[in-house]
């Protein structure tokens, strides 16, 4: 027999749910990191790498010379 939508919504189980959505998704909203950190992380490593190859010495590479081999 199936029940009246509006009795449904009074059942446990359904309130258990609903209850179940409503704390997920304020521990989500709470623990979830930002987007922008990312973004900022990514801009960070990026400036690391780049001091760092500043600070190697510049890299020798053997010049081919034209002619006969």
């Amino acid at each position: 027999m199936a029940m009246p939508a509006a009795e449904e919504r009074d059942q446990p189980v359904t309130l258990h749910r609903v209850m179940q959505t409503m704390i997920g998704d304020g521990l989500r909203s709470h623990y979830e990191a930002p987007r922008r950190l990312s973004h900022q992380l990514f801009v960070l490593m990026m400036q690391l790498n780049e001091d760092e190859r500043k600070r190697e010495p510049p890299k020798r590479t053997r010049r081919r010379h034209r002619g006969s081999a």
